[in-house]
């Protein structure tokens, strides 16, 4: 581990790092304009899917009626939204991981309208040898998720997550844009780590995902037995963390952009932390501002709750819609073996 701890090199955290009270300002002072709207951008989306949930949606005065009876995501880019708040501001919050697993459930459910749909797309809409896909699939969302779930301590979930992520890459769901240009290379490590720890899992990413020597080295070295010796790379992957919570531009990307509300959220640092803790390994305790409490170490594992009534409509009417398709296409089993398809 010497030689590679030497490759990961600090770069200090960024002067330019957004602090918590400038990210729960900026999402407060969206809250407030949302709120002066005639309708909130989360009753809008709750809306859609209700209209999904009893097929009002086919009507013919919709300005796109859902004729061909599409599954949606609307829950997806809702979640994401309110996810992303809760972790943003969880150290405000002692409820938060109740909220966290709430939305979590919401998400589950609309990545898997989201896939389907791309599936479905591909596979049964388009005529073949079209060289036409949907490419609809958010990665970057997906591997973020992976952390997320690892915080909840739900382990079947991350499979699956990372299953479906590994099987939308391998059949080019995602979007292309995401994909080919703004190069998340700490979402592609999440993705990579994943692949490493369930063996099964491949994909043959853009040169992009391999050239952080810090990702490659805690890639390389992340079963160690000795938490001690992970130490000054997790600690320069916390620096580089900071580096990457700025502001996207039309030509330069940031892993956590300033958008999205993840740049004090280690995500990619408490998955690995989980997988360890999967393992039997002990992690260690980093002295880094991005560990900052309440991530300063993995809460407990979260119950995983129930459906509420309106993810149980969704289920429903796409179960209705695809009989024994949806549900074949969605399963660990059919995932798993589109995960392992080298791309």
């Amino acid at each position: 581990m010497a030689k590679v701890n030497a490759e990961c090199d600090r770069m200090g955290v960024s002067s330019k790092w957004p602090s918590r009270e400038a990210i729960v300002k900026k999402i407060r002072k969206l809250e407030e304009s949302w709120q002066r709207m005639p309708r909130s951008l989360m009753q809008i989306d709750i809306d859609s899917i209700s209209d999904y949930v009893t097929r009002t949606d086919a009507l013919l005065e919709r300005e796109i009626p859902n004729k061909v009876n599409a599954t949606k995501n609307t829950a997806e880019s809702l979640a994401g939204v309110q996810l992303r708040t809760t972790l943003a501001t969880a150290h405000l919050d002692d409820a938060w991981l109740g909220k966290l697993a709430g939305w979590t459930r919401y998400y589950e459910i609309g990545v898997r309208q989201s896939f389907f749909w791309s599936y479905w797309f591909d596979n049964i809409l388009t005529p073949p040898r079209s060289n036409r896909n949907w490419r609809s699939f958010d990665l970057k969302t997906c591997a973020e998720m992976l952390g997320v779930l690892s915080i909840l301590g739900w382990k079947d979930a991350v499979i699956y997550q990372g299953y479906l992520a590994h099987a939308a890459l391998n059949n080019t769901y995602q979007l292309k844009l995401q994909y080919e240009n703004e190069h998340r290379r700490a979402q592609a490590f999440m993705l990579r780590l994943f692949a490493s720890w369930v063996g099964d899992a491949d994909h043959a990413w853009p040169a992009y995902a391999y050239d952080e020597p810090i990702y490659e080295a805690l890639l390389q070295y992340w079963r160690t037995p000795d938490p001690a010796a992970l130490v000054p790379c997790l600690l320069a992957a916390c620096d580089r963390h900071t580096h990457q919570a700025g502001r996207d531009t039309l030509t330069k990307f940031y892993d956590f952009s300033t958008e999205w509300d993840l740049g004090r959220v280690p995500v990619e640092i408490l998955l690995l932390f989980r997988l360890r803790e999967w393992e039997g390994l002990a992690n260690p305790l980093l002295d880094h501002p991005l560990m900052a409490a309440p991530y300063h170490q993995l809460p407990p594992p979260q119950p995983v709750p129930p459906l509420d009534e309106l993810m149980q409509g969704v289920v429903k009417r796409a179960n209705e819609d695809w009989p024994g398709v949806y549900e074949e296409v969605l399963s660990l089993a059919s995932l798993k073996a589109r995960a392992t398809q080298k791309g």
